[in-house]
């Protein structure tokens, strides 16, 4: 009887055992993994509890994370502190004795006992190899697991162990895989930017071309014309082809590539000033208000930029109240920001955390859902009826190249809150000088070499530097105009050169002519920025810039200050 009584024992604790062979690795996830085991386990061996740590590093991704976390417990019965320290009395027992149990009432119970409710029973605790530990507890049990039964269960929690190492892993593929696939999103978001800014770049420089053609010709028809009847159509003319110039610097602003005329501002002067000026704009229902900061420090910018973006604001938060009464006001401030609160701005992950000045632009008008907001740095989306230009991309546009930051928070029917960051200057903010008169251009002799691979741009400047009373010799590109310098050394006073040419670029053309002609004098024009074109430059810069669309003033003045200067 006694022999059979064992048999039956022995086939029983084989059952047992290969039930909790098949209950582990059934799932990769760590959860599901350990719950199918532990469950099991708690089952065949009357258990009433039981719980794997891990070391922090495993869980969380920290290199240097030694504390063990309990990850998994069941049955919903956690321990009141879920992270222990590694130098913890259980932490240390296990890296001395892999498997151990012990009972309440012997040594090391009450350290052992970090759960509520175990002032009785026992607990047996396995090492997991170098990932953490598992944690077993039966209250029925007066004295310690045997060492028999635990050696018995020694083999499957190895195979349970490393069925963990597999789970862990996989979550490290997932995160990783997920992580790729976030980076590549964000990479092509960042490719289509960028293509849609080369995109209105080379758009507003062709723009640009044509609209200094028109302005131009305009001006010198207008010249012409004076006291005519036909004068104001020519005004009319002027007018509509320098709303068509700042059309052309919001497509500029949003490639990033607009002129960046900088220097410390106070933002609070530019806030007051473009509040007294939107004055016709706002809706007449909306009740206008400003809290301005104190002893604002400055910011460095661009003026002319940062009104567009304050007008910008303000016109969007009037015409969110869709005409009817309502709140907008305009906020200035200081902040000290840090990363995780720039994680929150669009271009946040480009700046460095500190101080900023913030522009808070706040209205109480219809507001904007989830779709919306998402899409409102979009070129050219809009709520409205009708396309209205770049929007809140050519704001976007505008604060990238101030080093700056912009959010928007928003709710459906509960008003709108844009905020956005300037990074902090260190000088002190300047007066603006009063505009200088053009010189008078009063050099009635010497050359001019005009190169412009348009037409139109090239008979327009013909046209003004005659008038000036200047002999003008003119080149299609840049290598006319090298054969023109080698033609005639020495002779040109000075060349008025564009950028962008085909068969020879401007940048190209410049060094060739500066080796036949050292001192020769060069005003390059363009309808990228200055910055933009002089980047393009590696040594010896061009003597002055002419940004298109210029004026005939513009023209006028620009030749006439580098031929001052060559004279003195």
């Amino acid at each position: 009887m006694t022999d059979g009584s064992n048999d039956a024992g022995v086939l029983q604790d084989l059952s047992v055992l290969y039930e909790l062979s098949l209950s582990v690795g059934r799932s990769i996830d760590l959860d599901e993994n350990c719950g199918h085991f532990l469950r099991t386990l708690m089952a065949r061996k009357n258990l009433d509890f039981g719980a794997v740590w891990l070391r922090d590093r495993y869980v969380s991704g920290a290199e240097d994370g030694t504390d063990l976390v309990q990850v998994f417990a069941t049955p919903d019965f956690r321990a009141p502190e879920r992270r222990i320290p590694s130098s913890h009395a259980m932490v240390h027992r296990a890296e001395e004795e892999p498997i151990f149990s012990v009972s309440a009432g012997g040594p090391g119970y009450a350290e052992i006992a970090t759960e509520t409710g175990a002032e009785r029973g026992t607990y047996a605790v396995f090492r997991l190899g170098h990932l953490g530990l598992l944690k077993l507890y039966s209250s029925a049990r007066t004295a310690p697991f045997p060492d028999l039964e635990l050696n018995k269960l020694r083999n499957v929690v190895d195979k349970f162990t490393v069925s963990i190492a597999g789970c862990l892993d996989h979550a490290r593929v997932r995160a990783a895989e997920q992580r790729r696939r976030e980076l590549e999103l964000q990479m092509l978001h960042a490719q289509k930017l960028e293509s849609l800014g080369l995109l209105a770049g080379g758009v507003a420089h062709d723009f640009n071309n044509l609209l200094t053609a028109i302005l131009g010709n305009a001006e010198l028809a207008r010249m012409e014309l004076y006291s005519h009847p036909a004068q104001e159509h020519v005004d009319n003319i002027v007018g509509a082809a320098s709303r068509a110039a700042e059309l052309s610097s919001q497509l500029l602003a949003y490639s990033g590539g607009a002129p960046l005329v900088s220097g410390p501002l106070d933002l609070n002067d530019v806030v007051q000033e473009m509040v007294r000026l939107s004055a016709v704009t706002m809706s007449k229902k909306a009740r206008l208000t400003c809290a301005l900061f104190d002893d604002l420090p400055p910011v460095e910018g661009d003026a002319g930029q940062l009104r567009q973006v304050v007008m910008n604001l303000m016109t969007n938060a009037s015409e969110s109240l869709e005409g009817e009464a309502g709140d907008v006001e305009l906020r200035t401030g200081l902040l000290s920001v840090d990363a995780e609160a720039l994680a929150q701005y669009e271009l946040g992950d480009e700046r460095e955390p500190g101080d900023y000045v913030h522009l808070d632009v706040v209205d109480t008008g219809c507001g904007m859902d989830v779709v919306t907001r998402q899409r409102i740095f979009d070129p050219f989306f809009t709520t409205k009826f009708t396309g209205r230009g770049l929007g809140l991309a050519a704001l976007l546009g505008i604060v990238r190249g101030h080093g700056g930051a912009i959010r928007v928070r928003s709710r459906l029917g509960e008003g709108t809150r844009v905020r956005v960051l300037l990074p902090v200057s260190d000088g002190a903010p300047r007066a603006e000088a009063p505009e200088a008169a053009a010189p008078a251009a009063t050099r009635s002799e010497g050359t001019v070499l005009i190169v412009d691979d348009e037409d139109a741009v090239r008979l327009l400047l013909a046209r003004v530097v005659s008038r000036m009373g200047f002999q003008v010799l003119t080149a299609r590109d840049g290598g006319e105009a090298v054969e023109v310098h080698r033609e005639n050394p020495g002779c040109i006073d000075l060349t008025l050169l564009d950028l962008t040419m085909p068969v020879m670029s401007g940048d190209e053309a410049y060094e060739v002519i500066l080796e036949i002609d050292p001192s020769a004098r060069v005003v390059l024009c363009s309808g990228y920025s200055e910055s933009c074109a002089h980047e393009r430059f590696a040594h010896r810069t061009p003597d002055a810039f002419l940004e298109k669309p210029f004026r005939i003033a513009d023209v006028q003045q620009t030749i006439g200050e580098v031929l001052a200067r060559r004279r003195d």
